[in-house]
């Protein structure tokens, strides 16, 4: 497993990823008429790949014998995977199953914010235990996030669930996405402040928050059409908040390379 992770740090460099990135962006654009990554769903499985590179990354090369470390990671592991998913069902909804427009962006919105509300939990599992809270706190933000949860899926399930919301729902879970993602990016800094083996990880992980934000909000604005007022096309739209997420999870894949081989954070603490 440490040569696999030897492997993908040598593949993935920064400069690597960049120039990836980058092409992606420019085949994306210019091949079949700027419209065959969206029409064929490439534009989804390259989010996937990312997601399965982070993936095998973490699980390449970590000391999950380390009980506070073990807990971040399964809760990031989940919530990667959830991600995977997402990109999965945008694609099959909106092209196999055809539902509703409206009610697949809502959800696929809804999952970024929750995406990036679990950041902020998973490291409330680390504060809990480094300040030996009572685990009511953090019982009680779960809860919240179940609700989130059972939001996130019910407009799948049922569409006339949509006909319930405010016509400014989608605008609170907007809000709720800057809050969440402005949360997690503080929470990550002061854990370096405590914890210096999450350091070089902060680096990186705090632009990928921002750039999950984004990709929030041009999810919104896919779904609203916001931006044909200006000359975006739908198809444009898709590639935006593609793009970010492809710049989030390269961030990350370097982010979680940098929690390698930690020699036991309790020294840091």
């Amino acid at each position: 497993m440490k040569i696999l992770a030897s492997t993908i740090e040598k593949l993935f460099t920064p400069y690597v990823l960049l120039a990836l990135n980058i092409a992606v962006i420019l085949v994306a654009e210019f091949s079949g008429g700027g419209e065959y990554f969206a029409k064929t769903g490439l534009a989804y499985g390259i989010g996937v790949v990312f997601v399965g590179l982070i993936i095998t990354r973490i699980f390449s090369d970590y000391a999950f014998g380390d009980y506070i470390l073990k807990g971040f990671l399964k809760i990031q592991l989940t919530f990667l995977l959830l991600l995977g998913l997402v990109q999965f069902y945008e694609f099959m909804a909106l092209n196999v199953f055809m539902l509703r427009p409206d009610v697949v962006q809502l959800t696929v919105v809804a999952s970024y914010f929750v995406w990036l509300l679990s950041i902020f939990l998973s490291l409330g599992f680390v504060f809990r235990i480094y300040y030996k809270q009572s685990i009511m706190v953090l019982a009680t933000m779960w809860g919240l996030f179940g609700l989130c949860v059972v939001g996130l899926v019910a407009p799948s399930i049922s569409p006339v669930v949509v006909a319930w919301f405010p016509v400014w729902f989608p605008k609170l879970i907007l809000a709720g996405i800057v809050f969440s993602g402005a949360l997690g990016i503080l929470a990550t800094r002061k854990l370096c402040q405590i914890m210096p083996v999450f350091t070089q990880y902060s680096n990186y992980a705090t632009p990928a928050s921002i750039f999950l934000i984004l990709t929030g909000f041009s999810e919104y604005f896919e779904a609203t059409g916001a931006l044909q007022a200006f000359g975006v096309t739908s198809v444009q739209n898709v590639y935006f908040s593609h793009f970010f997420v492809y710049a989030a999870l390269s961030l990350l894949l370097i982010a979680f390379g940098k929690l390698k081989r930690p020699q036991g954070i309790y020294a840091d603490m």
